[in-house]
């Protein structure tokens, strides 16, 4: 009994540690982002929130118990154009997001906790009183009731306390006075832990809020206008080394590490936007168990996999948001169907260096979270 204890202690220790490395790799390139403006300006704003949780898959459905209730402070920095890339985007929003939602099943789920840095983009043309803004957050969420397979065996949606947390959101922001800002907006929220505990099945939520801001600072904000120089519209091959951690069903059982590397070709088309392609290979060490379960014979072959793709980023000054689409061209025993896809961020540490934390998923199922180095040529 204390053997188990020790190691159930054991896993959860790990499990802490992976997560705040987490933590670091996504908080650390916005906050520099935002430590990257020179002005002084910020909000502080509250925010209710109501709404539902999506039931993705059929056999989660006996988790949904009612509509969620919650409620959320935000810390915004302004910007004001004295930087380039602030121009190039509108003056966008840079924020740090504490948020507590009720699960409306508190047996099963609990409540969910999140911390998380956000962007807040500009979709229309610049007003001073009404912006109509894209939200992009990415960080942690903490749920107080994961699975534990003797007091909540019912819960097959998510395995850990600790997991990522996913928010995109569309809002509307009105200046009151120079003082008072009223935000209202609709959303949707992502929480799992990328496969690193099961089950995994993740939690999405889509949610409505509205609430009310108030300005320090600078209230009357001057925007900063320069001549920008077009984009130069070039080639940035790049090559990235990543590796992950998975654990395979049943819970509690052994975990494995995966690796990979991918070659990316991007095309400046703007400030904004890089399109283009790449391959990929990887070697995934959980694939031993699927085999082990249904083969007499093992080669060590049949755990590499590779695949080309298209590939989109959206980037703001050294922060950029991969998206892949992918199919494998390589994978002899296609145990999760033909395509694969990414979603993550990266951050430029130099003019060469990136830093990568992508999660890699087949359609709807996440495998599991990437990190990872590489170089831009």
């Amino acid at each position: 009994m204390l053997l188990k204890k020790a190691n159930l202690q054991s896993v959860l220790m790990q499990n802490i540690r992976i997560h705040f490395k987490l933590l670091i790799f996504f908080f650390v390139p916005v906050l520099l982002q935002a430590q990257d403006s020179q002005t002084h300006d910020f909000i502080v704003s509250a925010q209710g929130h109501t709404g539902y949780i999506i039931a993705h898959h059929s056999n989660m459905s006996q988790l949904i118990k009612g509509h969620l209730f919650g409620g959320e402070l935000n810390y915004v920095f302004r910007t004001d154009g004295s930087k380039p890339w602030q121009q190039i985007h509108k003056y966008p929003e840079i924020g740090m997001c504490v948020l507590h939602m009720d699960l409306a099943n508190p047996r099963q789920l609990g409540t969910l906790e999140a911390l998380y840095p956000y962007t807040n983009i500009r979709l229309n043309k610049l007003n001073k009183k009404t912006s109509v803004n894209l939200r992009l957050g990415l960080g942690l969420g903490y749920i107080t009731k994961p699975f534990d397979r003797l007091t909540n065996h019912q819960n097959n949606a998510i395995g850990s306390h600790l997991n990522g947390f996913v928010n995109l959101r569309l809002n509307i922001a009105r200046m009151l006075s120079k003082s008072w800002r009223l935000d209202a907006g609709v959303g949707l929220s992502h929480a799992s832990n990328g496969a690193i505990t099961t089950p995994n099945l993740g939690l999405n939520m889509a949610s409505i809020n509205v609430g009310i801001g108030y300005v320090f600072g600078n209230k009357s904000l001057e925007l900063k206008k320069d001549s920008i120089a077009k984009a130069k519209k070039e080639w940035h091959p790049s090559i990235i080394a990543v590796a992950g951690i998975k654990e395979m069903m049943p819970p509690g059982t052994q975990r494995y590490m995966a690796y990979g590397l991918m070659v990316n070709f991007y095309h400046n088309s703007n400030y904004k936007n890089k399109v283009g392609g790449g391959l990929e290979v990887s070697y995934n060490n959980s694939l031993k168990k699927l085999l082990g379960d249904d083969s007499l014979s093992f080669s060590n072959s049949n755990l590499l996999r590779a695949g080309i793709k298209f590939c989109y980023s959206f980037n703001m000054h050294r922060v950029s948001l991969p998206i892949d689409f992918g199919v494998y061209f390589y994978d002899n025993r296609n145990y999760d169907g033909r395509f694969f896809h990414r979603i993550g961020i990266r951050y430029m540490v130099t003019k060469h260096i990136i830093a990568n934390v992508t999660l890699i998923t087949h359609w709807a199922v996440a495998d599991y979270f990437e990190w990872g180095l590489g170089y831009q040529f």
